[in-house]
């Protein structure tokens, strides 16, 4: 029976993002549904496993203060906490009362949430101890913002913050979901751009439930299995992967933090059927059981996503057992636009990556705007109710984005046989590091921000195991001088730990070409002949 109670969900025609969690507590009761390494310690709230209706009660009090304090239909609220559950339910406390939640990576600096706070005129911001005393320091640093509110124990609450905790000993856990139009914005989700910039796609309830019901759906999983995840759920795809999990109803483990070792020995310990992650991670797991010395038998579904998954990766966790599960997409997709599912039988080559998510539609364009015939290149464009509504306050670059009625993915591909799609490059400059998409434009604005750097190029050098590492080659003012310590030193205080350059060359001058555009096919070549990426 608990493989079809997730129907009763997808099938559910007014289902959306505000009462989503009414729905579940009525179809699924008080069935543990989240589990969690590090237990929650609120007045209110305490432990370390829920059932559906204690995180309707917590999302909630959670909604009910965000009332108290004013806040209403439209208001953007930043969520900038560390990897936590709180982080996703208080978006889901943001849908149930109007307000449109901005989750954002906990890896920021100061200057980056101020950016993003200030880009989507967020007048609320949601933090914790540790990303506010590391990241943003003082509340000085962001103008505008008119109530911050701490997340975590009352005894952690700093002086001018309002406590989450204290707050909600004086509400109710009882709270009526606003009703959602199907085109009204519920959470915009930031994207790094190729001009230096992060974009905010916008996001309806429509689009985050299309392609996660349909994916739910085909999905041979119900409320007995036991997913496990790392993933950062500021991510469009960790907050996905979170979505997909609830609506099955299956039990989710969601750990703050990835270590190879903790997942393995969590998967054996708990006898977990799913464990989801970046192609980075699995690489990482591989190199942290070379003898096979743990028993992942009991995993029937391995899932990707986020970048290309290596063939010979696939063949090797599905020798432990169970099927391979893969999605392709795009934030502004969100985020899934394609899936494919691997077996010991059924592989597929590499560059694959599946067949569009009915009613997602996909055609391959040439430079004119031209559909291009089947196995010819040309940059993906994609259609359907899970593709963003556009660009928060950036009418330039939705006109370029949305061009010819279609989402321009910015990515290279062909369409095989079957409708199968296949990746093919990025067109845009984009280093895949440790299973996170760094632009190299938005990194060489922020190192230029350096007062002795004159120019720079971000490039990608491959790595076994991360996929790849940042690297920054950069020419000084004349006159300067500086060592490349001590401008990775600079870096790390002023720009996002996933997207700072691990490796710096300082040179006297960049191979250009005819058009004056450094040449990075060039700089690629030559850091990858010669750069050790073992000692970074």
């Amino acid at each position: 029976m608990s493989f079809f109670k997730k129907f009763r969900i997808i099938l559910d025609p007014k289902l959306n993002m505000a009462n989503f969690w009414d729905k579940l507590a009525a179809v699924h009761g008080n069935r543990h549904i989240v589990l969690l390494d590090e237990p929650l310690n609120y007045s209110r709230v305490q432990g370390d496993a829920f059932g559906c209706e204690d995180i309707l009660k917590f999302v909630n009090l959670i909604g009910n203060v965000l009332k108290k304090n004013k806040i209403s239909r439209g208001d953007r609220v930043v969520i900038a906490t560390g990897n936590r559950i709180e982080l996703l339910l208080i978006a889901y406390a943001c849908f149930k009362v109007g307000a449109i939640a901005v989750p954002l990576n906990y890896m920021l600096k100061g200057g980056e949430i101020k950016y993003i706070a200030e880009n989507c005129g967020a007048r609320f911001i949601v933090t914790d101890r540790d990303v506010f005393d590391t990241n943003i320091k003082t509340q000085e640093a962001i103008s505008g913002v008119e109530k911050w509110i701490m997340v975590g124990n009352k005894e952690e609450n700093l002086p001018g913050f309002i406590s989450l905790d204290e707050e909600m000993d004086a509400v109710s856990d009882s709270l009526d979901p606003v009703r959602l139009h199907k085109d009204e914005t519920v959470a915009i989700f930031y994207t790094s751009g190729t001009t230096g910039y992060p974009k905010g796609a916008m996001m309806t309830s429509h689009n985050l439930l299309t392609t996660q019901r349909i994916t739910a759906a085909v999905l041979p999983l119900s409320g007995n299995d036991l997913g496990l995840s790392a993933l950062p759920s500021a991510h469009l795809m960790g907050f996905a992967v979170a979505l997909i999990c609830f609506i099955i109803g299956a039990r989710g483990y969601f750990m703050k933090y990835f270590h190879p070792i903790k997942i393995l020995e969590a998967i054996q310990e708990r006898k977990a059927t799913v464990f989801v992650g970046v192609p980075a991670m699995y690489a990482m797991l591989l190199h942290a059981n070379p003898n096979d010395s743990y028993d992942l038998s009991s995993i029937k579904l391995w899932a990707s996503g986020a970048d290309a998954m290596p063939v010979e990766h696939i063949r090797k966790f599905l020798g432990y057992g169970g099927i391979f599960f893969e999605a392709y997409g795009q934030v502004e997709t969100s985020p899934i636009t394609s899936i494919k599912i691997s077996t010991k039988k059924i592989t597929f080559k590499h560059g694959c990556v599946g067949f569009a998510v009915p009613p997602v539609r996909v055609q391959v364009w040439d430079e004119e705007g031209r559909k291009l015939p089947r196995g010819e290149p040309g940059e993906l464009v994609v259609r359907g109710p899970n593709v963003t509504k556009g660009y928060w306050n950036d009418s330039a670059k939705n006109e370029e984005a949305f061009r010819g009625g279609w989402f321009h993915t910015g990515d290279m591909a062909y369409r095989g046989k079957y409708g199968l799609l296949y990746f093919v490059d990025r067109k845009k400059d984009v280093v895949k590091a440790g299973g996170y998409s760094v632009f190299s434009k938005e990194v060489e604005e922020e190192i230029r921000q350096h007062p002795k750097v004159d120019d720079v190029a971000v490039v990608g050098i491959p790595h076994p195991t991360k996929v790849e590492i940042v690297a920054a080659v950069c020419t000084l003012k004349k006159g300067e001088s500086m060592t490349p310590e001590e401008l990775i030193s600079w870096c790390r205080e002023n720009i996002a730990e996933y997207k700072a350059p691990k490796y710096v060359e300082i040179r006297e001058e960049m191979p250009y070409g005819m058009t004056l555009k450094v040449l990075k096919r060039v700089l690629r070549d030559e850091l990858a002949d010669k750069v050790d990426v073992s000692t970074l």
